[in-house]
């Protein structure tokens, strides 16, 4: 897994996510006839009712101290708890917690001023002690808090009042950003634990938030139920909606579709190409395609003398075709990615050029390496190694696919590929293990809207949960650092340009695709917006048709 005084973000950055977001939003629906859920309703009948939504796997946990997984991220920030600032459907910076923030003239202090109507579920206020608590944590390194890069520059906190904290800062691009992931955790809960143990906090499995949504209960592996808070402030839209939110892990995509159908399931988060064709032949159900922030890749373990050479690693890419596993796995949601930063983002370099696939190109980078079949046998091999490795993969149908193709197409060129797949959170444990003990693994990764992929590449951070392949490249080592601490747009661009092709020249991830996904919903459930900022941003604005609920499910507002 990553703004009145209300500075915004530059208007080049904001019109070209914009423009990928309002194109990239499609929905179909494929009723010939009109429905019951057509009718008008106005804003006092949207509340009440409860809300399914489904997806593949659990949700591990909702301690943002220990979460690596959008999933969790986005329930963490959406429904449970709030961040400082957040984006809105312009993806503008705007206040959320923060009220206020004012950065004087050099850019080295900024001051938050916080609402003071916004209480903890169990009815203690928010307050600065609550935001100085979680910085302290997130800057402490035996919390080992994931995606602290993003707060890098920032260097103190100092509680003005209740309500203000103030913070040095070192003046960069993207100064913000953080605080629009970050969310904000109760000291009065978590305080008295210890910065190496907070990862481990119960809070993880019972949070008590103070977003839109309390947490009521969960069963590993199945289900989580929120409900609506109702002293959420009215300044920030009041309460939700909905009644309750219930998300459940459905791994199989089939039971996903057929809870879909008979209405136990309103919003399935990602639905498979093979099932589009289903959806839009079945009468209240609609589809959504938009845009994402994610890319697919096969990440090579460096520890593992077979992916040390770069010139390996190139042939392995090359010999796979990726655009077929666009086609094939993907149904053509998406498109080849060129190097780790997507076509969404303003730094995107279209003069950066895949690797093509060029199976016997790669054959002789293979030879050009080293590697020959000496015995015959259709596998290379080199100095009494033969090259054969595991792919492993997780539950996701996807994920099996994509392996079964690269299986296949390096067979081709001699090498051998065995496939093992695993449930979610045992594949979670063994890439992000310092031992890791994998050789290649097949994942998807979703960018921040600020790119700082130090705790991805960076030498310093081997050995860390997100340095899964061990790659080093010192000669990368000032642009990365130099990254989060540019002073300008305009040199940010440039440094993430030379990045992206230090990186895919060396290519310690195979980049697969970006990808673009699809949910399905039931024609019930309104007010769904789907984009760049993810599915779950607009929860709150979520509300099902009066003639969905159930008699006397209505809630006043």
């Amino acid at each position: 897994m990553m703004r009145s005084s209300v500075p915004r973000r530059p208007t080049w950055w904001t019109a070209a996510v914009v423009t990928a977001t309002v194109a990239g939003i499609s929905c179909t629906d494929a009723r010939s006839a009109p429905s019951l859920y057509d009718t008008e309703v106005v804003e006092a009948d949207r509340y009440g009712g409860t809300v399914v939504f489904a997806g593949t796997t659990d949700i591990p946990t909702l301690n943002p101290a220990a979460t690596v997984d959008e999933l969790s991220a986005a329930v963490q920030r959406e429904l449970v708890l709030m961040t400082m600032l957040r984006l809105d459907e312009q993806l503008q910076t705007v206040p959320y917690l923060a009220e206020s923030w004012e950065i004087n003239q050099d850019s080295t202090r900024v001051e938050f001023k916080l609402r003071n109507d916004v209480a903890w579920h169990d009815g203690r206020p928010t307050t600065a002690w609550d935001v100085e608590y979680t910085f302290s944590m997130l800057k402490n390194p035996e919390s080992a808090f994931p995606n602290a890069s993003a707060f890098t520059g920032w260097e103190g906190a100092e509680v003005v009042d209740q309500h203000t904290i103030r913070f040095a800062v070192r003046p960069h691009a993207g100064l913000l950003a953080g605080w629009t992931r970050l969310p904000i955790l109760p000291r009065h809960i978590m305080g008295d634990t210890p910065a190496s143990e907070l990862a481990s906090h119960d809070f993880g499995t019972e949070p008590t938030g103070n977003g839109p949504f309390r947490f009521v209960e969960s069963r590993s592996g199945d289900t989580w139920i929120f409900e609506a808070n109702e002293d959420f402030p009215e300044a920030l839209g009041g309460r939700a909606y909905l009644d309750r939110l219930v998300y459940r892990s459905i791994p199989e995509p089939t039971t996903q579709l057929a809870e879909l159908r008979t209405g136990g399931v309103q919003l399935v988060r990602i639905v498979t190409p093979a099932q589009l064709t289903q959806i839009h032949d079945a009468a209240d159900l609609i589809v959504m395609e938009f845009p994402t922030r994610a890319y697919g890749f096969v990440a090579w373990n460096q520890k593992r003398t077979l992916f040390k050479d770069r010139t390996v690693r190139r042939a392995l890419t090359m010999a796979i075709d990726r655009q077929a596993i666009v086609d094939a796995v993907r149904g053509g949601l998406g498109e080849v990615a060129n190097g780790p930063i997507g076509s969404w983002h303003p730094a995107h370099d279209v003069e950066l050029k895949a690797l093509p696939y060029a199976p016997d190109s790669a054959a002789a980078l293979l030879e050009s390496a080293g590697w020959t079949d000496t015995d015959a046998d259709g596998i290379r091999d080199r100095q009494g190694t033969t090259f054969r490795f595991e792919l492993l993969t997780n539950e996701r149908e996807a994920y099996r696919d994509i392996a079964e193709i690269v299986q296949a197409q390096l067979r081709t060129i001699g090498v051998e590929v065995t496939l093992r797949s695993t449930e979610s959170s045992a594949f979670a444990n063994v890439i992000l293990s310092p031992e890791r003990r994998f050789d290649a693994f097949v994942l998807e990764w979703e960018s921040d809207f600020e790119i700082d992929d130090r705790p991805l590449f960076a030498c310093g951070a081997v050995g860390e949960a997100l340095q899964f392949t061990s790659y080093c490249n010192p000669e990368l080592e000032p642009t990365l650092d130099a990254i989060p601490a540019a002073h300008s747009r305009e040199d940010q661009t440039r440094l993430l340009k030379m990045f992206a092709h230090t990186i895919a020249d060396d290519q310690p991830f195979t980049f697969l695709y970006s990808a673009r996904d699809a949910s399905a919903l039931r024609s019930e459930l309104k007010g769904v917006k789907l984009g760049i900022r993810g599915d779950l941003a607009d929860v709150r604005k979520w509300w099902l048709h009066p003639a969905a609920r159930p008699e006397g499910s209505s809630a006043s507002n």
